[in-house]
């Protein structure tokens, strides 16, 4: 009989970051919102555990959750947003939003019954998931323009918000 500890927890993590997702963009203070995000990432890496994913899980955590949420929150400290919090948090724009995420979310559903469709049939190509070699061929294969090209993009964005903060700053 299997165990369904398993199962409870991916149930716990998957609602954990749909909810932590929510509230992070909900929030109205910019701070508040990066703890959502952050509590997003660790019930992220979670998962990846749970699918026996450790490497990814570490990942998730150092790059993720220590690095690049570390850097948005220099960004909002930087940018000083006193009046983020005075302005209405949506604007006449979130019922699109909110129909886009509903077809996003159905859509994702009706991608898993495709799935347990071919899973029926027997064809299982189940990919090296969570190993350090398949990563890195997957990384530095055919994916290594489009990973040099997010550094730099990263790289222009810090180089953007040290611009905007200092020319804030230089006027009286």
């Amino acid at each position: 009989m299997p165990s369904i500890t398993p199962l409870l927890a991916f149930y716990y993590f998957a609602l954990a970051s749909v909810l932590s997702g929510l509230l992070a963009v909900t929030r109205k203070s910019p701070v508040h919102s990066m703890l959502w995000v952050l509590s997003l990432f660790m019930h992220m890496a979670g998962i990846f555990v749970l699918l026996s994913a450790e490497f990814l899980a570490a990942v998730q955590v150092i790059v993720y959750a220590g690095a690049i949420l570390i850097f948005y929150l220099f960004v909002v400290m930087l940018l000083d947003l006193p009046d983020e919090e005075s302005r209405p948090r949506y604007g006449k724009h979130w019922p699109f939003a909110a129909l886009g995420g509903i077809a996003f979310s159905v859509l994702a559903l009706s991608g898993g019954v495709g799935q347990k469709a071919s899973a029926a049939t027997g064809v299982t190509a189940q990919p090296d998931l969570g190993s350090v070699a398949s990563l890195g061929r997957e990384l530095f294969g055919p994916y290594a323009l489009p990973f040099e090209i997010a550094s730099v993009l990263l790289l222009a964005a810090i180089i953007g918000a040290v611009v905007l903060a200092r020319r804030r700053g230089a006027t009286p």
